[in-house]
């Protein structure tokens, strides 16, 4: 199974999700946030459950709300 590894870029309010598969290759993604709602639209999220199933990519989402909210929290 593919690991993810995810960096935000808060200043800029960018999303960067870079994704491990099991032989090696990577795939990175990167995606605006709103620095006050905190939404956020990830459009290869279709791709994604394709290859690695449902569950992944909402442990991937989920991972990926959480540091956003925690970004959107501390400028409150």
């Amino acid at each position: 199974m593919a690991d993810f590894r995810l960096e935000l870029d808060a200043p800029n309010n960018i999303v960067l999700v870079m994704v491990t598969e099991d032989d090696g290759s990577e795939h990175d993604y990167q995606f605006d946030f709103d620095p006050r709602s905190g939404r956020w639209e990830f459009g290869e999220r279709d791709l994604l459950e394709r290859d690695f199933g449902v569950e992944w990519v909402e442990e991937m989402e989920a991972a990926v709300e959480g540091a956003i909210r925690s970004v959107v929290d501390k400028r409150g």
